[in-house]
């Protein structure tokens, strides 16, 4: 959990960061279609699950975009920490969840055995399923909605606790003309990021 300090005095979003956190709900949020039909095709012809695919795409391409590492820590200090992971959550048969942690691991293949043992231990537990890991900061918190897709999206964020965690859904895939759009609703903390930064990782994610 290696981590860097920033100096904001010399940050050149320093004013941007002390004007947005002072607001009641410093979070905006911004929801769209990704071309998602190269992962799809990739998970298929491979009979694996598009979840860990797909979920293993997303958190490469935010490890690739330093604004997703950023955390507001100890009062109004800034972090910027070397490696992000993901605690999703994972739904059971009686229609609970429980939150999972999955360490980010650049082989997708190893990613994804680590993933399937985590996702056995929740389905496998009850209520909530917190363990020393799914509270960690340096994580995203992620939730698949398969059952529809949707065009817009609100993350319910701990503003009393001072949370500046990303948050980023995905809803079901959407078949247009032969390619697969995945709906992605993303929230973020705007004294640590802007749009532009989101639309980097939109790119991002665009790439194969």
């Amino acid at each position: 959990m290696t981590k860097t300090k920033l100096n904001i005095e010399s940050w050149n979003r320093k004013e941007h960061f002390r004007f947005f956190s002072a607001f009641d709900d410093p979070f905006f949020g911004i929801t769209t279609n990704v071309d998602f039909t190269t992962i799809y095709l990739e998970a298929k012809h491979n009979s694996q699950s598009f979840f860990l695919y797909s979920l293993h795409h997303i958190l490469t391409k935010a490890n690739e975009t330093d604004e997703f590492k950023l955390r507001i820590e100890e009062g109004n200090s800034v972090v910027k920490y070397d490696t992000i992971h993901v605690s999703p959550t994972i739904g059971r048969e009686d229609g609970t969840f429980g939150f999972a942690f999955f360490e980010y691991i650049p082989d997708r293949n190893e990613f994804i055995q680590q993933a399937i043992q985590e996702i056995t231990r929740v389905k496998n537990s009850t209520g909530l399923s917190f363990s020393k890991n799914t509270g960690r900061e340096d994580v995203i918190r992620y939730s698949s909605i398969p059952w529809f897709s949707f065009s817009e999206m609100k993350h319910a964020v701990s503003f009393k606790n001072g949370d500046s965690v990303p948050r980023i859904s995905t809803g079901k895939l959407i078949d247009t003309n032969g390619k697969m759009l995945l709906p992605i609703s993303i929230c973020a903390h705007h004294g640590l990021m802007d749009g532009k930064h989101i639309a980097q990782f939109l790119n991002k994610l665009s790439e194969p």
